[in-house]
């Protein structure tokens, strides 16, 4: 028999192979156990999820000798010519290539015929968002009312791409990208199997790599195991070009820091290297994911899968920088991740990126910036002062003497300012307080009496009102536009002033 590359050979064959898809396999189970299969599927996702298995699973236990059952046999006729994909009733088209209407009214035209052998006649069309819209038009009538012994599989990793139309007449599961621990459990098995020693920082690396996808896993491991069957770390970073962890700290460290010139000079040695400028970027995406989940979570060492001393150099670089500072950065780099992919030199494009994204470093973190705003505002409005006698200077006879009154008196004073002038104590009532004067003066005896007994002298207390004096938004809007911190944010974000709210305290 010739040779199986890894991924065909360890394709999944029932149901309770398939990884990372619980929900979808106990619907497809469920259906066929209680004889409720759907005519038409939209199984949607990314690559090497196991679409296309599931399609070819879901035909087996539909046609199966021993079915409709949940767990083919795997033993019948039925099931090994779907397995070995020689079944005349499981046809597989691929809608890249077969995607014009003459294909699907051709298609139209066979569904009416009963299966050969099995119970269905099953169709799986194959990176379906690829048929053209005349060719979508032309199969809407029989996707809606098919043969009762016919089942439609839409496959695609573009549902965004499916009129919808089409997706209104398909039961639609979304598969998800299987989990990082699943994949590496199944290589783990797959590689003991096949006599494949391979240490555990490569099956990290090889299911970093994978991005989800256990066809790619798979289709790495086979590749590493041609030269190797005894595969290591290095051995996985010199077949994808993966950046070693030190490079990835010192320039993510430059970057917090603005260390321009170090980062021109990191960039230069990746690519005496002969690194793949595309592949790093996409890891320095996850190094800068790694560094944000390890300052927001209090034992990142349980989420990150480090080993110790590369967790104390997250530690350390994240110790240099803020939260804020850090999701700025990550979204940037994923601006650049994008811009390095579709550039024609993608040096130049990761260089000119890294710079502007460095300069991120002068920004200090938005309370920060809101504190320093307040304060400046408020040196900058008018202000009532506190004036007293050089004599009482530094007393608190104010203070005292609020103290000695009723409470509802009290709580009135305490929100007034006062100036002293000799044995006349000026009581001032700033804008909305002005309410309080009269309540105020109906009690004046008793405050002249409390204050001369504090101050040490007979006083005598007049009560003043000042409208409070409002500053216009124009006005305001120019104040805060010749502040340079706010400057520098709108120049960085390309941003604009919506509307300026002024500040009011106690005293202003």
């Amino acid at each position: 028999m010739s040779y199986l590359v890894l991924a065909r050979k360890w394709r999944p064959q029932g149901f309770d192979d398939l990884i990372g898809q619980e929900p979808i396999i106990r619907i497809l189970k469920n259906s066929v156990d209680q004889g409720k299969v759907a005519h038409a599927y939209l199984f949607s996702g990314p690559r090497g999820v196991g679409k296309t298995s599931t399609a070819r699973i879901l035909a087996k236990a539909l046609n199966c000798k021993n079915g409709p059952a949940s767990n083919p046999c795997d033993t019948c006729i039925s099931c090994i010519s779907i397995t070995d994909g020689y079944s005349v009733d499981v046809m597989e088209i691929d809608g890249a290539s077969n995607n014009s209407v003459n294909d699907i009214r051709d298609l139209r035209e066979r569904v009416k015929y009963a299966p050969s052998g099995g119970r269905y006649k099953v169709y799986i069309i194959d990176e379906s968002h690829m048929l053209s819209d005349a060719a979508f038009n032309a199969l809407l009538k029989t996707l809606e009312e098919p043969p009762p012994h016919v089942v439609f599989v839409l496959a695609t990793t573009a549902p965004k791409k499916i009129p919808p139309t089409v997706l209104s007449r398909c039961q639609h599961l979304p598969f998800r990208r299987i989990p990082g621990q699943e994949i590496k459990e199944r290589l783990k098995k797959i590689s003991h199997a096949e006599g494949i020693n391979i240490s555990a920082p490569a099956l990290e690396l090889i299911t970093r790599a994978a991005d989800g996808s256990l066809r790619d896993s798979l289709t790495i491991l086979e590749q590493l195991s041609s030269f190797s069957s005894d595969i290591k770390e290095s051995d996985v970073k010199d077949l994808l070009g993966i950046t070693g962890f030190g490079l990835l700290s010192q320039i993510s460290a430059a970057l917090i820091e603005g260390k321009r010139e170090e980062i021109l000079k990191i960039i230069e040695e990746l690519v005496e290297k002969g690194t793949d400028i595309k592949s790093f970027t996409k890891e320095l995406v996850q190094f800068f994911r790694d560094l944000l989940v390890a300052s927001v979570i209090k034992k990142p060492e349980e989420v990150l899968d480090l080993g110790k001393e590369e967790m104390d150099v997250i530690k350390d670089i994240v110790g240099r920088t803020s939260e804020d500072q850090l999701t700025l950065l990550l979204s940037e780099i994923m601006k650049t991740e994008i811009d390095v992919r579709n550039a024609s030199s993608p040096r130049l494009a990761l260089e000119m990126s890294l710079i502007k994204a460095s300069f991120l470093s002068n920004i200090k973190p938005l309370k920060e910036i809101l504190e320093n705003i307040e304060a400046r505002i408020r040196d900058s409005l008018p202000e009532v002062k506190k004036y007293v006698s050089p004599e009482l200077e530094g007393e608190s006879f104010w203070e005292r003497a609020i103290k000695k009154m009723d409470v509802p008196l009290a709580s009135k004073l305490s929100r007034a300012e006062f100036k002293l002038n000799g044995d006349e104590l000026n009581i001032i009532l700033n804008g909305g307080d002005s309410l309080f004067a009269d309540s105020i003066g109906k009690n004046l005896k008793v405050i002249e009496r409390i204050f001369s007994e504090e101050i040490g002298t007979e006083v005598k207390v007049k009560i003043e009102t000042v409208k409070e004096k409002k500053i216009s938004k124009k006005d305001l809007k120019e104040k805060v536009m010749e502040e340079p911190i706010i400057k520098e944010a709108l120049e960085l974000f390309e941003g604009r002033i919506v509307e300026v709210i002024p500040i009011k305290n106690n005293n202003q």
